[in-house]
């Protein structure tokens, strides 16, 4: 149907994209990997470039690299994403803070720390801007950006990151925040307050993060147009 109609290429390519992720969560790669090449045949074949959802599929093609331990093609392919979103004026939507911040994961992966908290900051004020302070996506920067303090030893400022995003997940609403995020920032919080001897807080944090994760059900969304926002669950 697409062929025959490319106003239907989004439909198709929402298709591949849920195929693609089932392929992955079964260990095949190469399949998905071969999915998503096809997607983007399909779109890039297209007369009248879509440049938003040429943007969706270089970015599920580096989630896709990451989640295989290909760190560096998934850097390059959000590099390529970010470029294009910033070629057609839409470096400061939604899409491309996410980019960034995915970006800015894989930079810490490789341990370059500056490109990883130059992504994170520049995702942070990005998704400020859109939403207000008080946003789950907001809190999931703050939260990554604790675990790249932690990561290089820098305890106070990691602190501060972990109880910005757990102050943020308190005020939203049980439809706003995933239990598994606010679960992890108290994981997070956890680390961070035994590294400064701070045992009772501590306990109290894994405690918390255990009852709520035993309420969890394990569900999970299904993929869209471009990959989701990552969350740092290094801890």
């Amino acid at each position: 149907m697409a062929y025959h109609d490319p106003a239907r290429i989004g439909e198709l390519v929402e298709q591949i994209s849920v195929l693609a992720d089932l392929r992955q969560k079964e260990g095949d790669f190469r399949k998905a990997e071969s999915l998503y090449r096809e997607a983007l045949f399909r779109v890039q074949d297209l007369r009248r470039q879509d440049p938003e959802l040429l943007v969706g599929i270089y970015s599920l093609i580096a989630y896709l690299y990451d989640r295989w331990g290909k760190m560096d093609l998934a850097a390059q392919f959000y590099e390529k994403a970010l470029q294009i979103s910033e070629q057609h004026g839409f470096q400061d939507a939604d899409k491309a803070a996410t980019i960034k911040n995915n970006l800015a994961m894989i930079f810490k992966s490789l341990r370059q720390w500056p490109k990883a908290e130059q992504y994170y900051s520049e995702a942070l004020e990005t998704f400020r801007s859109l939403y207000g302070e008080h946003h789950a996506k907001v809190a999931s920067i703050y939260n990554n950006l604790g675990v790249l303090y932690y990561a290089n030893l820098d305890v106070d400022r990691a602190q501060a990151m972990h109880e910005r995003a757990l102050s943020i997940r308190q005020e939203l609403s049980p439809a706003e925040v995933e239990p598994g995020d606010l679960s992890q920032t108290y994981i997070n919080l956890g680390a961070v307050y035994k590294a400064i001897g701070d045992f009772q807080r501590a306990e109290e944090c894994v405690d918390r993060a255990k009852r709520l994760r035993a309420g969890l059900n394990g569900f999970h969304p299904m993929p869209r147009r471009s990959a989701s926002l990552l969350l740092d669950k290094s801890a």
